[in-house]
């Protein structure tokens, strides 16, 4: 008889895995069942502990992954195929090996009874609150398909933004690693076999030098206690921006940095408006696409904001009444914000201050980008060029006492 792993939630909080043997995956399904617990994964044969492992442990799943998911199985649904037979397609085509036993259980969950939102919304680290919302809305209304294209765009152009600010940090990022690389070879390498060239007359280096080789002699004694201490600063720090002032004060810091802070908060706007509108097209009252729309966001100074605006609508207020004293939107998106409440098209308010964030966080990015890359250069080429320096002066001291 065949043998078939599983793994299944015995409550809320506990996960089983096990094996049991039955004719085909449907009996097993429901001899798990009989043993009081809720199987997530069933499947036939062996599984390596890394395999294992990986349906064990909750993870994320990259964005690209979800976006071609949802958007493949739009267009089977839209093709007329059900879902369990679309699911079941999607399966067979994905490579990562987590993500496919999570929608090995979507599957499994559907086919007892379950609707695709509830299945989703076991996977809160792959399908975030908006995702499962959005189906919701489409089960519910009868358009499911329109309701996984718009996620589909919606999470095209969050990857975007987010791409090219990625994009725009990794050629600073790539010229701060060489020139610290650069120091440290100088450092480590080429400075101690200069200093027994320089040692025959020590009192008479110029400072530059002695600067220079002091820190190379402290690096070389002391540079296990640096790493040491650079390791226990790294996980005091990691720590300390865990915990909710950590996160604040980090928060924070990103809105007050110059241009950059610029960019975080526009950025942030864009995907708070982008995520409303999309909510409530799709039919979802203000208050309640409100409780899906700001866990979106990632800047927790923003977010405490606008949960204190959200208390104030569930007090009675209107929207842009609630918003009035914020410390971080715009004055501007207040104003139209205000005038699509009294116009009734807080949807489209909601597109056009999305676009036209997206826009700007665009222009600010080039700007940005353009200042940061001749700043890193210059700090890069200053440093390297005082090192360089101070070890060619002593040089042309001995040359010229030569003389």
């Amino acid at each position: 008889m065949p043998q078939f792993h599983y793994r299944a939630k015995k409550n809320a909080f506990e996960t089983v895995v096990g094996k049991i043997e039955a004719q085909n995956q449907e009996e097993a399904v429901e001899l798990i069942n009989r043993l009081g617990l809720l199987p997530v994964v069933v499947q036939e044969g062996n599984l390596s502990a890394a395999v294992k492992a990986k349906m064990i442990a909750a993870r994320r799943v990259k964005a690209k992954e979800i976006i071609i998911f949802s958007g493949q199985l739009a267009y089977l649904i839209k093709a007329g195929i059900p879902i369990l037979r679309a699911l079941d397609v999607l399966n067979g085509q994905i490579r990562d090996a987590y993500f496919k036993s999570v929608i090995q259980a979507i599957y499994i969950g559907i086919k007892e009874g379950r609707s695709f939102s509830d299945c989703l919304s076991d996977y809160p680290k792959v399908f975030s609150p908006l995702f499962v919302a959005m189906v919701r809305a489409g089960e519910e209304g009868g358009h499911l398909k329109e309701a996984l294209l718009k996620i589909t765009e919606y999470q095209k152009r969050q990857e975007g933004v987010y791409g090219k600010i990625r994009l725009a940090l990794i050629y600073p990022a790539f010229m701060g690693i060489v020139g610290f690389l650069t120091v440290v070879f100088i450092l480590s390498f080429v400075m101690p076999k200069l200093t027994g060239m320089f040692s025959s007359f020590q009192e008479q280096l110029p400072l530059p030098t002695k600067i220079l080789l002091g820190i190379s002699d402290f690096l070389k004694i002391a540079w296990p206690l640096i790493l040491l201490a650079f390791l226990a600063l790294a996980f005091f720090l990691q720590k300390w921006a865990d915990s909710k002032a950590g996160q604040l004060a980090i928060s924070l810091l990103k809105l007050r940095l110059p241009l950059f802070g610029n960019i975080v908060l526009r950025a942030e706007m864009a995907r708070f408006c982008r995520t409303l509108e999309l909510l409530m097209r799709g039919g979802t009252p203000l208050i309640q696409s409100l409780d899906v729309a700001i866990p979106t966001l990632t800047n927790e100074m923003i977010k405490m904001d606008l949960k204190g605006c959200h208390e104030k609508l569930r007090g009675g207020a209107a929207f842009s009444q609630s918003l009035q004293n914020s410390r971080w939107i715009p004055a501007m998106t207040l104003d139209l914000i205000s005038v699509g409440e009294e116009s009734g098209l807080l949807e489209d308010t909601f597109r056009d201050i999305a676009e036209n964030f997206e826009e700007e966080v665009d222009e600010a990015l080039k700007a940005f980008t353009s200042l940061l890359e001749p700043v890193m250069i210059l700090t890069v080429g200053l440093v390297v060029g005082f090192m360089v320096i101070a070890m060619l002066l002593p040089i042309f001291q001995m040359d010229i006492m030569a003389r």
